[in-house]
């Protein structure tokens, strides 16, 4: 779950979304690629909602319900308004909408959303597993509707503390993709990570371990302009 400091680097009852996801993507996407990694390539994927399974050929992940999206009318709905879904398939998902309400992030923790450039099935669903209480990476089932899974009772590996590497290229790739604070991004994922900063005039300087130190440079408007230092493992 997204750690308290995390969360005091913005006003997040006022934060708009950009914050709010911002504060979320780094870690997640760091986990999503590690657990594209470890579920390789497959030819067909199926869920079942009455067993809380995701099949994707003949492998079998476990998982609850996140949400789902239409391309009808272009909404998101929490997944517990779905009826075919039981109980126990919803947990997590209920159990996050209420810390989403507890730290004051009302208008993410609605049952329906309308969607637009910013608020997308996927930023929801990185949202939510940052928020969720446990460890978890996401599966959407994509179609005419979309069907977004917590996956869950995975190698603890995936959720391991990131390294220098990670962090370097999948920070670049999420400035590359997506609309973000980049500074606020930054703080974010190493404070998540418990990776020790300084800040020195507009840069970030971040200690990996006493082989790795990583320069961050901002320009005025807290950008990311440079990234450099000493990688390992």
């Amino acid at each position: 779950m997204i750690k308290k400091e995390v969360l005091d680097l913005v006003d997040v009852k006022n934060a708009d979304f950009k914050d709010i996801f911002s504060l979320c993507i780094g870690n997640m996407y760091i986990i999503q690629k590690r657990f594209i990694d470890y579920i390789g390539t497959y030819g067909r994927w199926n869920t079942s909602v009455k067993e809380g399974m995701l099949m994707l050929d003949d492998k079998k992940y476990d998982v609850e319900f996140i949400g789902t999206t239409s391309t009808a009318d272009n909404y998101w709905f929490s997944s517990e308004l779905e009826q075919v879904i039981p109980d126990e398939y919803v947990n997590i998902m209920i159990q996050t909408r209420k810390i989403l309400q507890a730290v004051g992030i009302d208008s993410l923790a609605q049952g329906k959303i309308l969607l637009d450039d910013e608020k997308t099935g996927y930023n929801l669903s990185m949202i939510y597993l940052a928020f969720a209480p446990v460890e978890a990476a996401y599966f959407n089932g994509s179609g005419d509707t979309s069907i977004y899974m917590f996956v869950k009772n995975l190698p603890q590996d995936i959720f391991k503390k990131m390294n220098s590497i990670e962090f370097v290229n999948s920070m670049m790739e999420i400035i590359g993709t997506f609309n973000v604070n980049h500074k606020l991004l930054i703080k974010a994922v190493l404070i998540q990570n418990g990776i020790e900063y300084v800040e020195e005039g507009n840069d970030i300087l971040a200690k990996f371990n006493e082989k790795s130190v990583i320069s961050v440079q901002f320009d005025g408007s807290e950008r990311i302009t440079k990234i450099n230092g000493n990688l390992s493992l």
